[in-house]
């Protein structure tokens, strides 16, 4: 990091513990976008009309917007075939949309490959040809995509999520082209990159509409508020030079924290979750600090990781990323309603 810009973040995380704990509620930028990604839970399907409650319960937090997840699928990162995956049916889908609908929530749909073992962000081919069949299979699914968000009124649409390796071997530019065609303005178009290192990497920002991605950095392993606050400072002025010099509307598809002992060490680690020790006040103060850091001006949408169908979802004993029932979400609540 250059000294100018190591100053910079040591002089903004001093200012930030003197008024930790003492700053007034509420949002600065109160425009921003701010929001969950909401997933369907295996006990309450989105059709079922009691997720109308957990939609309702999410507007009441605070939310002005809501991320909505049609699922892809592929045997493995190697894989050149991607389908169609029957975790969320359309049906269900569509219900949640207009369930988001109904309390005033804008909508962004943001289709996501699910891969046995891995992510995304490892699917990688060896030469021209693979990568052409599999970016011919996943074009055809985001289409299909497209067409049926359409017909919802959605108001964004995102044309892959962190697809890192894919960034610089894809024909992307026909892809959004086919993508506008299926989607004309106002609906906006962004890509999901991973971390600030993604955002830079992937070279066709001035094609779409926003600048969007998903924020995972390690906030060191001692879970401590203090801490978590450097290693977040530290991230979010590198973001603002990185965005400095693309020029579109910057969305943060998403942040995150397990409420388990340790995760702010690797709050990308989703295994192992399950039988984690819980760690309710290293979720709340992560969220509380990320909420705070990313309250400026040029930061246009903020979304939460995650939200589920299932009002009941999350709660004391909980290790998982939701902040349902949990002290992180009266921290979240209190930060967007004040």
């Amino acid at each position: 990091m250059p000294k100018s810009t190591l100053i910079f973040v040591c002089m903004a995380t001093m200012v930030s513990l003197l008024v930790m704990g003492c700053a007034g509620d509420g949002l600065q930028n109160d425009q921003m976008l701010r929001g969950f990604n909401a997933l369907q839970h295996k006990n309450v399907g989105w059709d079922n009309p009691a997720a109308r409650k957990s939609v309702n319960k999410l507007a009441s937090m605070g939310s002005n917007a809501v991320i909505f997840i049609p699922f892809l699928e592929q045997s493995t990162a190697s894989s050149l075939e991607v389908r169609k995956s029957a975790a969320v049916t359309d049906a269900q889908l569509q219900a949640a949309v207009r369930y988001a609908h109904d309390v005033g929530l804008k909508v962004t749909i943001k289709p996501q490959i699910l891969i046995p073992g891995s992510w995304p962000g490892a699917i990688n081919h060896s030469d021209h040809y693979s990568w052409k069949a599999w970016f011919s299979s996943y074009s055809k699914r985001m289409i299909e995509c497209a067409r049926f968000a359409s017909g919802l009124g959605v108001d964004a649409f995102v044309i892959g999520t962190e697809l890192t390796h894919a960034a610089n071997h894809v024909e992307w530019p026909q892809l959004i082209a086919q993508l506008r065609e299926i989607l004309p303005k106002p609906v906006i178009l962004t890509y999901a990159a991973h971390n600030t290192d993604g955002m830079k990497a992937f070279p066709h920002w001035q094609l779409l509409d926003a600048v969007a991605l998903t924020m995972y950095p390690s906030l060191g392993g001692s879970g401590k508020k203090e801490a978590m606050q450097v290693y977040i400072d530290q991230a979010v002025e590198e973001l603002r030079l990185a965005v400095e010099t693309i020029k579109r509307p910057l969305w943060v598809l998403e942040i995150g924290m397990p409420s388990a002992a340790g995760a702010s060490a690797k709050p990308w680690e989703w295994h192992g979750l399950k039988s984690a020790r819980v760690d309710l006040t290293l979720q709340r103060d992560a969220l509380d600090i990320w909420l705070r850091a990313l309250d400026k001006p040029w930061v246009n949408g903020v979304f939460v990781w995650a939200w589920y169908s299932d009002i009941t979802s999350g709660g004391k004993k909980d290790a998982d990323y939701t902040p349902q029932n949990k002290p992180a979400e009266k921290v979240i609540r209190r930060y967007w309603t004040s």
